[in-house]
């Protein structure tokens, strides 16, 4: 084989290399960040839980916290999310719309999976403690738990699926331990994802 010949292979190897790298950081890039995202509609904040809300419950928190965005992501879902970091509360809710009601269920169990580890690699003494109830026979699925830190209450974490969307908060600096209010809180986002979708 000519000298020219291996170059040009070892050149064209080489590129192939990087041309597959580039094409798989790009993937990974769009799986995080999503293909597209712009700020959320109002029609679209209708179906996240924001500490304006929270506010009405007792929150020590700016109605104005916090930031909307609406992300397209490369698996065909559409994700609405919010989320407000102050001094006093943190609030994070977001509502996956997914392409059928399978993917839904999947991306249910998914999120309780993921706050579960979230949970327990925070590396603090936070746990978790299902109680279900509290979301009464709101949406299709549900998972609500209490987050407790140092044997107190400190927080929630609520997930309903109604249909093919996903909704879920996380709040600590607040927290709630009776079903009224939580069925006041996450009654209006999943009806207005049944009006939109």
């Amino acid at each position: 084989m000519k000298k020219s010949n291996v170059v040009l292979i070892i050149v064209l190897a080489t590129a192939g290399v990087l041309c597959v790298a580039g094409m798989i950081a790009l993937f990974g890039y769009f799986a995080v960040k999503g293909v597209s995202s712009r700020p959320a509609t109002d029609a679209e904040k209708e179906l996240v839980v924001d500490a304006a809300t929270l506010i009405e419950y007792g929150a020590e928190a700016d109605a104005k916290c916090g930031e909307y965005k609406m992300t397209r992501n490369l698996d065909a879902t559409t994700m609405i999310s919010y989320e407000c970091d102050s001094e006093s509360l943190y609030v994070l809710s977001s509502a996956e719309i997914n392409p059928t009601p399978r993917d839904a269920r999947q991306s249910f169990v998914l999120e309780i999976g993921a706050y579960k580890a979230g949970v327990a690699l925070g590396g603090s003494d936070a746990t978790l403690h299902r109680r279900d109830e509290l979301l009464g026979g709101l949406g299709d699925d549900r998972y609500a738990a209490i987050i407790q830190s140092g044997g107190k209450n400190a927080g929630n974490i609520l997930i309903v699926r109604q249909g093919r969307i996903l909704h879920s908060v996380m709040i600590t600096g607040l927290y709630f331990d009776d079903a009224e209010p939580i069925r006041e809180l996450m009654t209006p986002v999943v009806e207005a994802g049944k009006k939109q979708r």
